[in-house]
């Protein structure tokens, strides 16, 4: 079984590694994505001029946020892959669920930050749109309360 963790080291994801990782016996290889964000810009018109800084500082981000999952992911003795995607304009749950159909992943397990109705409304749940789209079966872990 290959196993896909939507990684971004927020406590939900945290708590999504450590799941997975319960699942060791009975996967073959783990794909840890983490999907760096856009920047967005004012209007769909309107697109801003970004200094390339910004860029590469979300590039570090992504690193950063990587290295604490490999820590952890490093004392299972597992087969890992680790992946840092760009968005390019798609958002982030499509891009979770094609990089699960390109490996071939049996079960997608993603973090949720427990947003309430207007804050998801507004943010959006990256969680929820892969559950609603997904066709493989997915795991959303709760972070600790």
């Amino acid at each position: 079984m290959n196993v896909l963790i939507a990684y971004d080291a927020s406590d939900g994801a945290k708590e999504a590694l450590k799941f997975a990782m319960k699942l060791k016996c009975a996967v073959d290889k783990y794909y840890i994505v983490y999907v760096i964000p856009p920047i967005g810009g004012i209007s769909a018109s309107y697109e801003p001029y970004i200094p390339a800084s910004v860029y590469r500082a979300q590039d570090k981000t992504a690193g950063e946020i990587l290295r604490k999952a490999k820590r952890v992911v490093d004392k299972e003795n597992v087969q890992y892959q680790i992946m840092k995607m760009n968005t390019s304009g798609t958002p982030i749950a499509k891009v979770i669920l094609d990089t699960a159909e390109e490996e071939d992943v049996d079960l997608i397990v993603s973090g949720t930050r427990k947003l309430h109705a207007f804050t998801k409304l507004i943010l959006g749940s990256v969680s929820s749109v892969i559950v609603a789209h997904a066709e493989i079966p997915v795991a959303v872990v709760p972070p600790k309360p």
